[in-house]
Formats: structure tokens, sequence, C-alpha cells
């Protein structure tokens, strides 16, 4: 079935349309986040032999390009950044892990909503009395939305209870009516086509103004596989097929002639053959300490490892003696090829780039490389995954994705925009408003 989208075009300088005034019919955003989509795999999409409908339908329609994504170019930072359109070091979501050197917290993520600043584009449509939705976004315990099914599960578990904490955090029911309209239940870990089934379910239900699904099949085939390998190039189309669900759930429900649909992603993947370990460095420096059963007794800095970047924080901001001191130890690999470490940010590069306002510096990975926060063994070792990101985002390979469609004129390639004008974006479309603090939006219409 042909979707009948009106067209949207991202155009730098025109403002976008005001409020809709009540006469009008009510205006609606739909944001799909496909993890780790690469633009070269709808840009590219003929050499790479993809069968990508959907998109290749929205390109034709609307409008396409590049978002370059924010420090460090992992998954909740930039997720937080695509709904509030302001960098991490603003908008408070800093990794995706909480930082923790004595690892007390069992490898607990930035789940909670409540650690957020600043406005996202659900609070912002809710305070306007708009109908708001979120099904597995990043940072969304506690997010507020009328209909949420929050990311979450228990670290290190995938045990089938699990589902359990999912229907308790979840808005009451929600997944009880989604396995009664599927006419089976619910799996656990939950799969990108479910995740799809509770988003289709709300739309057709309850007619969202907001809603906003992720998807992150593809970023684990990228991880065990890398970019563009068999494996990932299948779950590609699979995420294609799955878009095209969302937009005829769009079509069924009479959204589309006063929609937005935006396809984004969150940052882009390197292959990697090797990781660092910067904290044995550390260690070897009496930097870290260890007690006799390898656990670590005590830190004057630490190195908090997000993939291709390493965050480094110092126990006393105002220990200048032991910064200098881990300056030099990486200094040598900075200025040499192939050592693994292609950069060192200093606290000025970091603001920058919108990071970790309580970095020192920050080590930036070569391509092929990965960093591990890891104490024990050596410096060099085996890499956990084939693919990775996080680096720093001012690379092509770590660009992330953009196709958008809406009412609008004509449509055609944007070129390279910034992640933090996406939310900015919508909230004009809609008639909200986000933190002064924000971007301006991309000139739409």
């Amino acid at each position: 079935m042909r979707v009948r989208w009106p067209i949207l075009v991202l155009c730098l300088g025109a403002l976008g349309p005001a409020s809709p005034s009540p006469g009008e019919g009510a205006r609606h955003a739909v944001v799909v986040s496909v993890d780790g989509l690469m633009p070269a795999y709808y840009l590219r999409a003929d050499e790479l032999g993809l069968r990508i409908p959907t998109l290749r339908r929205l390109m034709a329609q609307g409008a396409y390009g590049r978002l370059t994504g924010v420090l460090p170019s992992v998954t909740y930072p930039s997720h937080t950044t695509l709904i509030t359109g302001v960098a991490p070091r603003v908008h408070g979501i800093l990794s995706n892990y909480v930082f923790d050197p004595e690892g007390r917290s069992n490898g607990a993520w930035t789940w909670y909503s409540s650690w957020v600043r600043v406005p996202t584009l659900v609070s912002a449509a809710r305070t306007r009395g708009l109908t708001t939705a979120a099904v597995s976004w990043p940072v969304s315990v506690g997010l507020g939305a009328d209909h949420n099914l929050p990311e979450f599960w228990r670290s290190g578990s995938d045990h089938p209870s699990d589902l359990a904490l999912l229907e308790a955090i979840a808005t009451p029911g929600l997944l009880a009516a989604v396995a009664k309209e599927r006419g089976r239940p619910l799996a656990y870990p939950l799969t990108d086509e479910e995740r799809v089934d509770v988003a289709v379910h709300i739309l057709r239900r309850f007619r969202p103004h907001v809603l906003l699904l992720h998807i992150f099949e593809l970023d684990s085939r990228q991880h065990d596989h890398g970019p563009f390998s068999p494996e990932a190039k299948l779950s590609v189309e699979k995420s294609d097929a799955a878009l095209g669900r969302v937009l005829q759930a769009i079509e069924e429900s009479g959204l589309a002639a006063n929609g937005v649909f935006a396809v984004v992603s969150d940052h882009g993947f390197l292959p990697v053959s090797q990781a660092l370990k910067p904290n044995v460095r550390l260690r070897d420096a009496g930097i870290v300490g260890l007690d006799e059963k390898g656990k670590l007794a005590g830190w004057r800095a630490w190195f908090h490892a997000e993939g291709g970047s390493a965050t480094l924080r110092l126990l006393d901001p105002k220990d200048t003696a032991t910064l200098d001191r881990v300056r030099s130890l990486f200094a040598a690999d900075a200025a040499q090829r192939g050592s693994g470490v292609a950069r060192i940010l200093d606290a000025r590069d970091v603001e920058r780039l919108g990071g970790d306002p309580e970095a020192s510096l920050v080590l930036d990975a070569e391509a092929g490389f990965s960093f591990s926060s890891a104490v024990d063994g050596p410096y060099l070792s085996a890499p956990r995954h084939a693919g990775t990101h996080g680096h720093a985002p001012d690379r092509e390979e770590l660009q992330a994705a953009l196709v958008m469609t809406g009412p609008g004129l004509k449509a055609g390639d944007v070129g390279l925009v910034p992640m933090t004008a996406i939310a900015p974006t919508i909230a004009r479309f809609l008639g909200v408003e986000l933190s002064p603090k924000a971007d301006p939006p991309l000139g739409l219409w």
C-alpha cells in the first residue's frame, strides 16, 4: 500500500509554521529511531544491494540527510539530545552507564527520566495537553508519557520472568492489551517486531500527538558482526519492514494528513579489532590501586569508557598533578599512528563537542580500536565486539541518520545537520516549547 504522506522540507532559513489554531486538524509527530542506522545504508543502498522500499519511498517523498551527533556518540546521550535539542553537558545524560569505578551498580544504565535536566518533546507536549507515547525509548523510566513502555532491564538478566518487571513499570494494562490484540503473549527479551506491535497498538487505539519508538536489533548485529556485514545488512532490511508497518498504522489511523514522520538514528559505527584498557596504565602508574584480591582499593583518576572514547574524571577536580601525569601517559600514543589513540581531547574540546562537564580529558580511539574500563589484565586485549561507536562525533562514519516526511514543499537532500536541531524542528511543528538553551529548529515549509 502506498502511504500518502505530505512532504516536509528542511531548508535553512525559513521559519516553521505557527502552532495550529483550534479550527485546524491536530498535528502529530512520530519519531522512530533505528539504533545504529548509518546514512550510508540508504545513501548507498544500490551499491550495498539493500532492499529497503520504505526508506526509498520516504526519501522520494520527503527530506533526508545526515546528523552530526554528540560526545560520546552512544545511545542514551544521543537519544536524549534527539528529544531535547541540547547537548549531553546540558541535558545531563552523559553516558549509557552510570559513573561507577567501584562497580557497585552491576553495570546500571542511565535509565531514569528524572535525571534529564531540561524539557523533552514528551514533557513539552504534555504541558500543552497533547497525548504522548513512548516505546523502548532510552531514558524513559518515569518519562510521564500517557502510554509508556520504558526501556529497562535487570543487568545481566534475560530471564522471561523479567517481562513482569516491564509490565510493572509500563502504563498499566498496556502490555496485556497488546498481547490480547496479537493473540499471543509477548516474549522476553522483546524483539523489534514486538516493540513495533506495541507502537502500532498505541497508534491505532489512541492516536497520540507524539509517539517515540526505539528499535535496536541493527545496533546489536553491528556490534556482533561489524558494520556492513551480511548480518547487519539483513537487519537494515528488517528495520525497513518495521518502518513500513508503522507507516501503515499511521495511514490507517488517519494521522498522515497532519503528521510529521521522522526516521532518525543515534550514531554510526566503526569496525573493531583491538581493545585498549587505559585504566590498566593508571593501575601500573599507581593512580588506581587494587587490593590483594584484584579489587579496586582507591583511585585518583578513572577512565569511563564508552566504546570509541574514554572520559577521564579526577577524584579531586583540582588535582592538576595527577591530570598532567595521566596526559603524559598517553601523549606519545596520540602522536603515533596505530597506537589506538587518535587524539586527546582537552576540557575545551569536550565543551565544544557538548560532552561531560566533569571530564578532564577524553581519549578518542582510532578506527579499529575501542576502549574498556577494565583494570585487570594487559593494556591491549581482544575486543568484546566486532563493531563499536562512542568516538567523538566529527567523523563521517559516526554520523547518524535523518529521513523525514510531513506537510511542506519539495523533497531533497538537506546535507549534514546537527542532531540538536531535530527536537526543536518537531516542537516547532507541534507548537510546543523546549528549553531556551535548545538549538534553533531547521527552517521548514
